[in-house]
């Protein structure tokens, strides 16, 4: 039986207009706190549209937290949920934490995919800058509270949880445990070590760069085939940024309990008052 020319006409017209979801272009294997900001940023400039933990925290993409979590505890082996994260939302590169915790498996879904490692002098260094800044946020006013009161900051630190279990190779509640990061040191530097040799061990050199951002635009540009930008390289979320970001926070939760407490003081004010006028005319 012959199909209708019309219909199949058609059916190759749809297939023409219907949009297609984006695939990675560029997936980041570098811990946090190795740069990838700024390699977001850089990113973001060339043209991609760069997936990173800024991203769930600004959006507050409570589903993302949710499917981390899963993906996390499950070694990262639902492809269809993982590629989702990105496709979904028309992300085509992506880096930091999360993602860079499930680097292999998204390097298997995305076969063409550069891939861009980014990396500090030393794992010294690295915890440095990490133990100050992502490693404790959690520990510290007002995320501590809000681990235990706001339902995506519960759900946001369960997903941390199992990120750094996945990292460690063994469960931690890192998000509740008091000695985190400090008592795990050692362990947390071997393992950003390992993550680097094996990003070497299973990475071709062809689909590889490993980024220094000293080198500006020139490697990185030359590695994805883009011109290089008329705009100066970009260095964003230094540890005083980050310290400023949760400071800027902490002012701002604070200022607004305060002021509820004056609003109840208030209210509670008039209550007493009228209560106690009340009172004095039923007397």
């Amino acid at each position: 039986m012959v199909p209708n020319l019309s219909v199949l006409i058609l059916t190759v017209l749809c297939m023409m207009v219907m949009p297609t979801k984006a695939a990675l272009e560029v997936i980041g294997s570098g811990f946090g706190r190795s740069g990838t900001d700024t390699m977001r940023v850089a990113l973001n400039a060339l043209g991609y549209k760069t997936y990173h933990m800024k991203e769930i925290l600004e959006n507050g993409l409570t589903a993302h937290v949710e499917t981390w979590h899963e993906l996390l505890k499950n070694g990262c082996d639902d492809e269809a949920a993982l590629k989702a994260l990105y496709e979904d939302l028309g992300y085509t590169a992506a880096v930091d934490f999360p993602t860079s915790a499930c680097w292999e498996a998204l390097m298997r879904a995305y076969p063409m995919a550069k891939i861009v490692h980014t990396q500090r002098k030393s794992g010294e260094d690295w915890y440095a800058s990490a133990s100050d800044s992502i490693l404790s946020l959690m520990r510290t006013f007002p995320f501590n509270i809000f681990k235990r009161i706001d339902p995506f900051f519960i759900r946001f630190a369960k997903m941390c949880d199992q990120m750094w279990g996945r990292i460690m190779k063994r469960p931690i509640e890192a998000s509740l445990d008091p000695g985190f990061p400090h008592a795990y040191k050692d362990e947390i530097i071997a393992a950003y070590d390992a993550n680097n040799v094996r990003v070497l061990e299973m990475v071709t050199p062809k689909r590889l760069l490993i980024h220094d951002h000293k080198k500006g635009w020139a490697s990185l540009c030359h590695f994805l085939g883009k011109p290089v930008p008329e705009i100066d390289y970009p260095h964003t979320n230094t540890r005083a940024e980050f310290h400023a970001f949760r400071r800027n926070i902490a002012m701002g939760v604070a200022a607004m309990l305060i002021m509820a407490l004056i609003v109840l003081g208030l209210v509670f004010k008039l209550v007493f008052k009228l209560f106690n006028g009340q009172k004095i005319k039923e007397a």
